[in-house]
């Protein structure tokens, strides 16, 4: 018995040690920035404007505009937690393929942006973000799509639920931090200290602007599951793909069927006239 009880004591001590040092530590767990720029859109054919704007709270962000001369919409794109928007090249050329004018830009403690990374500040950059595009370009809310991947879906819906965009789209998704802590260490409490909780899932369930969600059928990082709970919890119109692939080359693998996918979804949409757009001197920073 008293054997037991130690092994028991041990036991406890171990996963008290253990979600301590992780809940201590939780942002290196959550956030891979990459500072450096590796290259830009102009290498990949695209035009752009350099975008640097200012945060509320002060932070410079640095952003990339590559405009569209017949763009029906301009997608504000929310990356991923891992690099920086110099990864997202060929994502930004699928969407100007499409027809789209984008506007992408890194979060605070990425790339040539300034700050550190946090929850909070996410959702300050979207919102800078936003308020850019609508100040600065004659843009409104219905020729404005909300594009998320993985961790930036949660700031997309987020977003989308404050602003009211023409679309949200969302790219391989998760419901939550909490969650995604519950199944990857399935042995430790973690969802009941985490601090961060990007809850996707509860802020898609805020919003009914029309919803276009992808996922990827052979998702490595994301569980089973989760995207289905994320396209449930919608009450509008909405679109849903689960494309063959993995969580990083879904979109390379069923490259055919991804563009068809999102053309679906974009004719769904309420077609607006093309804004005159005033971003369009080449290479040319701004600041903000």
């Amino acid at each position: 018995m008293k054997i037991l009880l130690r092994l028991i004591v041990m036991l406890l001590l171990v996963i008290g040690g253990s979600v301590t040092y992780m809940v201590s530590f939780e942002s290196d767990y959550i956030y891979f920035p990459d500072r450096e720029i590796k290259q830009t859109s102009q290498d990949v054919g695209l035009d752009f404007r350099e975008i640097n704007f200012k945060t509320e709270d002060g932070i410079t962000l640095h952003g990339w505009y590559m405009p569209h001369a017949h763009a029906s919409f301009t997608l504000l794109h929310l990356h991923g937690n891992g690099g920086n928007m110099s990864n997202r090249l060929h994502q930004y050329q699928r969407w100007h393929a499409l027809g789209l004018a984008v506007f992408a830009f890194d979060y605070r403690g990425y790339g040539d942006s300034e700050g550190s990374p946090s929850e909070a500040g996410f959702y300050t950059d979207a919102k800078a973000a936003w308020l850019l595009l609508m100040q600065k370009s004659g843009l409104t809310p219905a020729k404005i799509i909300i594009a998320g991947r993985s961790l930036g879906c949660a700031v997309a819906a987020k977003l989308a639920a404050d602003v009211n965009p023409a679309g949200l789209a969302l790219e391989v998704p998760f419901t939550s931090i909490p969650d995604m802590s519950a199944a990857n260490y399935p042995w430790l409490p973690l969802r009941w200290f985490v601090k961060t909780h990007f809850d996707t899932e509860a802020a898609v369930r805020q919003s009914k602007v029309p919803l276009l969600l992808i996922s990827a059928q052979s998702d490595e990082i994301i569980p089973e599951g989760m995207a289905g709970r994320i396209f449930a919890a919608h009450h509008g119109p909405k679109l849903r793909g689960a494309l063959p692939g993995g969580h990083n080359d879904f979109e390379t693998v069923s490259k055919y069927t991804y563009f068809k996918l999102w053309q679906r979804w974009l004719n769904s949409l309420k077609i607006v006239k093309p804004a005159p757009v005033q971003w369009v001197r080449k290479h040319a920073k701004t600041n903000t």
